[in-house]
C-alpha cells in the first residue's frame, strides 16, 4: 500500500482532510505535501494514523518513508515490510483454522495419531 491509501482511509473516516490534520496534531498542508510525494510523516505521525484506521503501524511508517526514500537499498528494506506482515496474517489465518477443528476430529486424531488441516 501506498502513504495515499492510508490517508484516502483516515479522510474518509474523518470527513474531511482538515478533521484528520485536527486528530493528528498536525495542518492540512502538510497532509497535502506528504500525498504529493514532497514529504513523508514522522514516526509518531504515522503511528497515530495507523491507530486511527486500525492498520499496521510498521506498514504505515514503510509506506511514508517509502515516499521520500532514494535509495534502493533502503526501499528494499521498506518494501519488505508489507510483504511480512502479509505473512504473519497469512500464519495467524493458519494457526486459527488449526484451532478450530472439531471435537470428532480431535478425537479421530488422538485415535490414530494423526493430524491434518483441510483448509478450503
Amino acid at each position: 500500500m501506498k502513504i495515499n491509501d492510508y490517508l484516502e482511509a483516515a479522510e474518509k473516516k474523518a470527513g474531511k482532510q482538515i478533521e484528520l490534520a485536527r486528530i493528528l496534531g498536525i495542518s492540512d498542508r502538510y497532509i497535502r505535501m506528504v500525498r504529493d510525494g514532497k514529504r513523508g510523516f514522522p514516526d509518531d505521525i504515522c503511528i497515530l494514523l495507523a491507530d486511527y484506521i486500525n492498520a499496521d503501524r510498521l506498514e504505515v511508517i514503510a509506506a511514508s518513508n517509502l515516499v521520500t526514500e532514494k535509495d534502493e537499498k533502503k526501499r528494499k528494506i521498506f518494501e519488505s515490510c508489507f510483504t511480512k506482515a502479509a505473512t504473519v496474517a497469512a500464519a495467524a489465518l493458519i494457526f486459527a483454522g488449526s484451532s478450530m477443528t472439531s471435537a470428532p476430529a480431535q478425537a479421530q486424531s488422538q485415535k490414530t495419531g494423526v493430524n491434518s488441516i483441510c483448509i478450503m
